[in-house]
């Protein structure tokens, strides 16, 4: 069964595509999402590469590979998350080159996705990186804590992040936990 480029767009153009009915497309899909996965449209790219890796085929490997090469950080991640989709044989290698990647999400993504028998080589490189992931461990907590720590715009300068932080016409004051009020509440 011939599938067409048209179909494949119209499998991926939802914001949320239904990937499962989408791999039902099958190999002859393939060649369509790898030139998806080649063009300048980081959001299709992405959702191909994904959709390559659910669709078993001689092809889909290649492509999720051609995915983790490109210049665009989210669609190394695409790459990073499909790579959970395809055998341990078939995700080291793409995994090899993505858990040490310039960017830190695709780095988080690929580390999350290496399968529970990585290769030899997957794991010698997991090694390698290992002073380099927890310095990735550090940064996240310590950006998860400044997002979580920090005053909206308009607050109080009390503690940043402090129960008690009011916003303009709050009270200030009450026990610790308690619900805050805004003006005629």
């Amino acid at each position: 069964m011939a599938v067409t480029m048209k179909e494949v767009r119209a499998a991926l153009d939802p914001e949320e595509p239904n990937y499962e009915k989408a791999a039902k497309l099958g190999a002859p899909a393939l060649p369509h999402l790898e030139r998806l996965v080649r063009s300048d449209d980081t959001m299709l790219a992405s959702k191909a590469t994904y959709l390559a890796s659910l669709i078993k085929g001689g092809k889909s490997m290649d492509i999720v590979a051609t995915a983790a090469r490109s210049d665009d950080p989210a669609v190394r991640v695409a790459a990073a998350a499909a790579a959970s989709n395809l055998t341990a044989a078939g995700a080291s290698p793409i995994l090899e080159e993505l858990v040490g990647d310039s960017d830190p999400g695709v780095r988080k993504v690929a580390r999350g996705s290496v399968p529970t028998k990585p290769t030899a080589a997957l794991t010698a490189k997991l090694e390698d990186l290992g002073d380099e992931t927890e310095g990735d461990a550090a940064e996240s907590a310590e950006a998860e804590g400044a997002i979580s720590m920090g005053t909206m715009p308009g607050e109080a300068e009390n503690e940043p992040g402090a129960v008690g932080s009011t916003m303009p016409g709050e009270q200030a004051g009450g026990m610790p936990g308690e619900q805050q009020k805004m003006p005629g509440e």
